[in-house]
């Protein structure tokens, strides 16, 4: 039976966002999706840079017209309070900013190469 559809539109349309794990890790990263996805762009807020792991529970949306996959986040872990931010490096080192002014840090701290 011929089945009709608009012209570039795939038969089996994946969804707008989903989620996979970190196959390779790096900056592009490789997503197991429905199958593993490579050279995936990570996003982030404007400052921000990361690299996810590998094994990371990630959100992938699509993008453009084309529908290329692009890394938005990491799965959060972390219970924070409302307000705060916190940053880490897997278990090594922290900040933690909190609503009432209070900075935490975790982890060997130094400023201009010096370790305070």
């Amino acid at each position: 039976m011929w089945m009709a559809r608009p012209r570039g539109q795939s038969l089996l349309e994946e969804p707008a966002a989903q989620t996979g794990h970190v196959t390779l890790s790096g900056t592009p990263a490789g997503v197991g999706l429905e199958g593993e996805r490579r050279e995936v762009p990570l996003f982030g807020p404007g400052g921000y840079r990361w690299a996810p792991a590998r094994g990371d529970q990630v959100l992938v949306v699509k993008t453009g017209p084309e529908q290329t996959p692009a890394l938005v986040g990491v799965r959060q872990e972390e219970v924070l309070e409302p307000g705060e931010v916190f940053l880490s490096v897997a278990e090594g080192a922290g900040i933690r900013l909190s609503p009432d002014g209070t900075i935490a840090l975790t982890g060997k701290v130094t400023v201009n190469g010096q370790e305070v």
